[in-house]
């Protein structure tokens, strides 16, 4: 190992600790950057202003203040009610039912917002009080709504898949394709579990309620908006009309309209109060992935992923060891960096061994941002727990206890999408 190595290797640790003491990311990102640049040497110092501005100065990545939008406009109004109220016709009259029902309303509200948090505060404001008024216990609520919200960046249009396809020049519009039947095992196996913790919980016989198909025919009808956005934003992808970034604003206005004047779930007064929201939002994403290519760019230099995806491969491992090995690491970083900062991250040192070991571009790409969605209900990052504690009012570790089913139901899913190529490229 060279001095270099050393060095790096010891501003990584102070990066860590920082992060762990809550000094905000992008400032680790940027501190941690500046500190490998001057102390090592391999760049002018320049490149602390020039690659941030050219990592955001990307058209695609106009899509991601855009789809953040999206998810206020959709829960402030009242689609989100009428996705939830979908979801429980559908499945409410399984054990467990209401719990699963919070499950496929975060699946149909993904459909339209494209983000995890946004996900977990619409969909578990709605159902966190109607689950612990039927007995359950509010962690366990909470944390129903934390995971669900994973389903945000999976089902498409998704903000990561954006990211993940700017960043490594993968098709936007394949893996949203790809993210579909991803997403609905993942759905599916969270529902499993809380089936079987609803059962031994003694939750399942006070929530259920009878299944009337009248009853799904007018919950589909009610929710025709918002089933209706997903429709318009991947049929015209699908068929040539606009591009991802213009289907962001194109989700924007059909949401917007669909709220003010269909629904009427919000007034022209509280336009400008979503635009600070969500501006605030991506105010603070910016930084984060500016820095994070910064920091990748200087590594990049430095060879260090380069080394790493050798010394993995060097293994001696077959296909189904190295596979395991790169989901534990992506699920380790998941706790530690914030899935935009991993992607950018991670991408140099796994992409190449993923190109050895045979995956396809589109198939690992779907792979690698549901496993670093786990990260989302693991400690210490852990997004929609923070989120779900916020309208809760239950601790974020409490939640993260409560949440280890759910988090083993999506492992699972991980697993499988990793060794069957087809539930991700069925498309084709």
């Amino acid at each position: 190992m060279s001095s270099n190595d050393l060095i790096v290797l010891g501003i990584a640790g102070l990066m860590m600790a920082h992060l762990v003491i809550g000094l905000p990311l992008f400032v680790v990102l940027g501190l941690g950057s500046l500190a490998m640049v001057t102390t090592v040497g391999v760049y002018s110092p320049s490149i602390l202003g020039e690659v941030p501005f050219s990592a955001i100065d990307n058209w695609g990545l106009l899509a991601m203040p855009l789809f953040i939008l999206t998810g206020d406009i959709i829960s402030t109004g009242r689609i989100a009610r009428q996705l939830v109220r979908l979801g429980q016709s559908v499945v409410g009259w399984i054990t467990g039912g209401l719990g699963m029902s919070t499950i496929m309303g975060c699946f149909f509200f993904a459909g339209t917002s494209g983000s995890n948090s946004a996900d977990t505060i619409a969909i578990g404001k709605i159902m966190i009080p109607s689950m612990t008024e039927r007995g359950y216990s509010k962690s366990y609520a909470a944390a129903l709504a934390a995971a669900g919200g994973c389903l945000g960046i999976i089902v498409p249009p998704s903000l990561m898949f954006i990211i993940y396809g700017v960043v490594t020049s993968t098709s936007v519009g394949e893996l949203f394709l790809g993210g579909v039947f991803a997403g609905v095992l993942m759905a599916a196996c969270m529902c499993l579990a809380n089936y079987f913790v609803c059962r031994f919980s003694n939750w399942g016989p006070v929530d259920r309620v009878p299944f009337r198909f009248v009853e799904v025919l007018h919950a589909t009808w009610a929710a025709r908006y918002g089933l209706g956005a997903p429709a318009v934003i991947l049929g015209g992808i699908y068929s040539g009309v606009f591009t991802p970034t213009e289907a962001a604003a194109v989700a924007v206005a059909y949401c917007l309209l669909a709220e003010l004047f269909l629904t009427r779930g919000i007034t022209w007064s509280d336009v400008p109060k979503l635009l600070v929201r969500s501006g605030s939002i991506t105010g603070m994403i910016g930084p984060i992935i500016a820095f994070s290519v910064l920091l990748a760019e200087v590594l990049a230099v430095l060879r260090i992923p380069a080394r790493l995806a050798s010394y993995m491969l060097s293994i001696p491992t077959g296909f189904i060891t190295a596979v395991l090995m790169i989901m534990f690491i992506l699920l380790v970083v998941g706790c530690f960096l914030e899935c935009i900062a991993a992607i950018i991250i991670m991408m140099p040192i796994l992409g190449p061994a993923a190109v050895k070991l045979g995956f396809d571009p589109v198939h690992f790409g779907v792979f690698v941002v549901c496993a670093l969605t786990i990260g989302f209900i693991t400690p210490p990052v852990g997004v929609n727990l923070f989120a779900a504690s916020a309208i809760s009012g239950v601790p974020y570790l409490t939640i993260a206890g409560r949440a280890w089913p759910l988090c083993l139901a999506l492992i699972v899913a991980v697993i499988a999408i990793a060794f069957i190529p087809g539930l991700v490229l069925w498309f084709r």
